[in-house]
């Protein structure tokens, strides 16, 4: 299978289980995803997590059946489920990576239906947002492994480029992380990573009503800033990684991660890892280690830790 296209953003979205075959049952089902891969966890991913190597466990990669990007791998580790990555975490709360964005194709409600049959709950109603030129519609969906996925379906104008993807949903286009600290944050997407602008927004955290996907009080999402951006390595949204900053005293997750369940990391295949270390001098890192990235072949892989916690791995094909 060829290795997803390279320094286009991230490819796969990792999340950490308690059941990878019951997880990809319930996701499969709800997004019409198939299963690409089923295996052992190979040592390289455990590296990359951070854990010691003793650590094992298996791994099941999730696709869209008309996308070659977009996956979602799921990681289930021998022994009793950990707890949650974010336990306790409201969407407003910093620290690691928040959600993963699926378009809803073509209708929002029938794909929250779908969602919702198969064990996940709403944060809030679908919400309803207009920006003038641009109105999309959100609802934000959660499980019992604390993966937070956030249904986005566009009103105005109209979407293009899925005419191929079939299906109730896209496949993984956005990730969005929860910082305290966001000048820190954009300048490491932007001047660390050398990434470029999709979009940049401040706002109100809710509708002029209230209404939001986050679960606020209606009265305090009115009047809660909040400060959005959306960065690729050449400003488009596919594979793009979002962050979000709340004007608001919230709780901090950042030094929680891997093995504890959720949204564990997000895999970024490029063509020089050696040039993406050197620009991340300082930070957390682990690697170079080689990864049997089934089913794509061997790599060279790094991992990088935001300093809120957000594991990016990056991933060099030989």
């Amino acid at each position: 299978m060829t290795v997803p296209a390279l320094d286009q953003g991230f490819a796969e979205a990792l999340a950490i289980v308690a059941d990878v075959e019951a997880s990809a049952g319930r996701l499969c089902a709800a997004t019409g995803f198939v299963e690409r891969h089923t295996g052992l966890l190979p040592p390289g991913a455990v590296a990359l997590l951070g854990l010691p190597v003793s650590c094992s466990g298996q791994e099941v990669l999730l696709g869209h059946p008309d996308a070659t990007r977009g996956a979602i791998r799921l990681i289930q580790f021998e022994g009793p489920p950990a707890p949650l990555r974010r336990d306790g975490a409201q969407a407003w709360d910093s620290g690691g990576i928040f959600d993963i964005n699926l378009r809803a194709l073509p209708s929002i409600e029938a794909l929250h239906a779908r969602f919702t049959a198969h064990g996940f709950f709403a944060r809030a109603p679908i919400t309803d947002w207009d920006f003038g030129p641009l109105a999309v519609r959100e609802v934000v969906e959660d499980d019992a492994d604390g993966l937070a996925i956030a249904l986005m379906e566009r009103v105005r104008p109209p979407l293009t480029g899925y005419a191929a993807i079939g299906g109730p949903a896209s496949w993984v286009f956005n990730s969005t992380q929860v910082v305290r600290d966001f000048a820190a944050a954009r300048r490491f997407y932007t001047d660390t990573l050398g990434w470029q602008v999709v979009q940049e927004t401040e706002s109100m955290a809710g509708t002029a009503a209230g209404h939001n996907c986050m679960g606020l009080p209606l009265e305090v999402a009115r009047d809660l800033p909040m400060r959005i951006g959306i960065y690729h390595p050449h400003g488009r949204m596919e594979g793009s990684i979002e962050i979000i900053a709340f004007g608001c005293e919230a709780l901090d997750f950042s030094d929680r991660g891997p093995p504890l369940r959720g949204w564990a990391a997000l895999r970024l295949a490029v063509s020089d890892l050696d040039a993406v270390l050197a620009r991340c001098v300082g930070l957390g890192t682990t690697g170079p280690v080689a990864l049997d990235w089934a089913p794509y072949g061997t790599c060279r892989a790094a991992a990088v830790v935001t300093p809120w916690g957000a594991r990016l791995e990056f991933l060099e094909p030989f």
